[in-house]
């Protein structure tokens, strides 16, 4: 660690002893305990130093040359195997000196070996993945080659996986386009989830009417796809925003890849669309909303009812605060309810914030909810 810290110029030599004895370490990451291979815990040293050390431009292309000589070294070690081996091929370049060994670790039906495989875009390599079957459906979506389409039809009535709609999406032309409409009409809610990430990794103009169809029907969609529409054709895609928000169905948004905590931005990006290019439908998605949903997606909803005074909700309101709802809600609901300063609202809110005492009045949002009341000079005599 300290020669990597010091970017010693032939860091590659070091992790050579490790893969050969595999030699482990005891460490530690915060709380959690564990037992690693030596070469791992070195490779991972020297390939997140930007997150280590601050690095200049100049460091950071030392270091990212470096680990590509580490990956050449792990892919040709005898020793290599496991988490390592598959990063190492996951991040190996298209390194002509390497193309026989990832050949060979291919031959081996090394998954992450066929995809890197797949990157040189070798057209004779077309029967070799074609042979290793389902295996080299990632490598396929990189080297989209018209040779293995029929391929990739042998598997339609079979095959919901995530590689397999990653390979069909990867065309971008109207065979694919067409080929995944009618994949879709056979989806359970898992392979839909499949398909709308290949749909977003892949995207293109020719796929946008199809995410949307997932998103109105599904109510499946994640951050990047609705930036990408908002981007390209926010008229259209306010309309279908629209047409998911009125769905009953539960919202099911996706975090993709390393996007955590990115679910909660969807609703009001679609909201603040919506209100740009179709204001007619948001008392009704408003109405719909205060039935049917809860949490987060109710007070994007909640937020939009405040912002605009949408006092045609008021109704719907009270009626969805008479049912069974956790704290936050109450909460939210009453903050709006009271934002319109109506008199005779505020009375009915009164009765059943009484009536449903039990519901709000224990647990971290009785303060909340209390200061709320005392606020507004409500006579709940608490």
């Amino acid at each position: 660690m300290a020669l990597a810290d010091r970017k010693y110029p032939k860091l590659y030599e070091i992790i050579s002893p490790f893969l050969e004895s595999g030699e482990t370490v005891k460490t530690q990451n915060s709380d959690i305990v564990s037992n690693k291979e030596l070469a791992e815990v070195f490779y991972f040293w020297v390939f997140y130093q930007n997150n280590i050390n601050k690095l200049s431009i100049k460091d950071s292309l030392f270091f990212s040359l470096q680990s590509q000589k580490l990956d050449s070294v792990i892919i040709c070690s005898k020793k290599s195997k496991g988490f390592l081996l598959e990063v190492a091929l996951e991040n190996s370049k298209i390194n002509p000196n390497l193309y026989t060994k990832i050949k060979e670790l291919s031959l081996q039906k090394n998954k992450y070996a066929i995809t890197a495989l797949g990157k040189y875009k070798r057209r004779e390599d077309i029967p070799l993945l074609i042979g290793l079957g389902e295996n080299s459906f990632l490598a396929i979506s990189y080297f989209p080659d018209n040779a293995f389409w029929n391929f990739l039809l042998k598997y339609k009535e079979s095959n919901r996986s995530l590689d397999y709609f990653i390979a069909i999406a990867s065309y971008k032309n109207l065979n694919a386009e067409k080929l995944l409409y009618d994949l879709y009409s056979t989806c359970d809610s898992i392979a839909i989830n499949s398909l709308d990430e290949a749909l977003i990794k892949n995207y293109c103009v020719i796929y946008q009417s199809l995410i949307m169809k997932i998103w109105e029907n599904s109510k499946t969609i994640d951050l990047t796809g609705t930036m990408k529409l908002i981007k390209d054709c926010p008229n259209k895609a306010s309309f279908s925003f629209a047409k998911g928000l009125l769905n009953t169905k539960a919202y099911n948004f996706l975090e993709l890849d390393s996007n955590y905590g990115t679910k909660d931005s969807i609703m009001p990006l679609m909201i603040e669309t919506i209100t740009k290019y179709d204001k007619g439908s948001l008392l009704e998605i408003c109405n719909k909303n205060i039935a049917n949903a809860d949490f987060m997606e109710l007070s994007s909803i909640l937020d939009l009812i405040k912002k605009n005074h949408i006092v045609g909700t008021k109704q719907n309101l009270l009626k969805r605060l008479q049912t069974k709802n956790i704290p936050f809600d109450i909460f939210q609901i009453s903050e709006t309810l009271l934002s319109f300063k109506d008199s005779n609202i505020n009375k009915k809110l009164v009765i059943i914030l009484k009536e449903k005492r039990n519901d709000w009045d224990s647990g971290n949002w009785s303060g909340a909810l209390r200061e709320l009341i005392a606020n507004n000079k409500l006579k709940l005599n608490l």
